[in-house]
């Protein structure tokens, strides 16, 4: 009932290969991981900057109210053309905070789908794994039986 040379190789060999496989799928993991990370980072880059340039805009469209009412009491053609400029700035200004929002949008959805992928990716291994374990498995179990 001793252990042959040959089923000592095969059983060194299926070793080798799961420890290969457990390597791998840590290898999935941790670029996994990494990618989250990045995602996360590069979210929350756009937000902030987002963030603070809503702050800008809303400190100089604040701004713009105090001097508009200063110049009011001195021209009325001063004020009119003002508020002009005023309303162009913030159309321009909404369509940068547009922008800013479909770019982060865009990010998002880009770095989304590239996670869905390697979790997708990760599971199809993962399961691949797990079938050749289990054939593995079986063929040692069938192995044993027949030396049995």
């Amino acid at each position: 009932m001793g252990v042959t040379l040959q089923e000592t190789d095969e059983l060194l060999v299926a070793q080798t290969e799961i420890r290969h496989l457990k390597n791998t799928i840590q290898a999935l993991r941790d670029e996994m991981e990494k990618v989250r990370f990045e995602r996360d980072e590069a979210i929350a880059a756009a937000v902030s900057e987002a963030n603070q340039e809503i702050q800008q805009l809303r400190a100089t469209a604040g701004a713009l109210r105090d001097e508009l009412e200063s110049l009011r009491f001195d021209k009325d053609e001063a004020v009119h053309g003002a508020i002009k400029d005023g309303q162009d700035e913030a159309t321009q200004l909404r369509q940068t905070i547009q922008a800013i929002r479909d770019e982060t949008d865009d990010v998002k959805f880009k770095y989304e789908d590239q996670i869905e992928q390697l979790t997708r990716h990760a599971r199809d291994e993962t399961k691949q794994l797990h079938d050749t374990i289990q054939a593995l498995r079986d063929e040692l179990e069938a192995l044993k039986k027949n030396n049995a």
